[in-house]
């Protein structure tokens, strides 16, 4: 995710930084590393951090959950566990961290190891 950020611009949305970073390894890092996001996803998966995305939103179905924990994700390893200790930690910072980010563009940041290997974008030859 570090690196993803670091190489997000503002021509070069940080899911695409995401998606390329990721088509530069073998299939069986980016089958774990989907895993990995599966399993830090679920551990946001509480009602405490629920509580914290719609007050922050205005409002949150189960969708924009689902990109709200990938925005968390996101945000790096520290952001992450200041949020499984303390969800209402987001209470501001997670917007400003946020700015220039739609709710889609989360979207595709949980999905980019799907679409790295869908698209055939993955470039390391001998990870399968």
């Amino acid at each position: 995710m570090d690196a993803a950020r670091a190489e997000t611009r503002t021509d070069r949305p940080f899911a695409d930084a995401l998606a390329d970073l990721l088509a530069a390894r073998s299939r069986q890092e980016i089958v774990a590393y989907e895993r990995t996001f599966e399993q830090v996803g679920s551990a946001l998966y509480r009602w405490d951090v629920w509580a914290a995305a719609y007050l922050i939103g205005g409002g949150c179905s189960d969708d924009a959950f689902l990109d709200f924990r990938a925005g968390v994700i996101a945000l790096g390893q520290t952001r992450y566990d200041q949020v499984l200790a303390s969800p209402d930690s987001l209470k501001h910072r997670y917007w400003a961290e946020c700015v220039g980010q739609s709710r889609h563009a989360w979207s595709r940041c949980g999905h980019a190891a799907v679409r790295c290997t869908k698209a055939g974008r993955r470039s390391g030859s001998s990870g399968s």
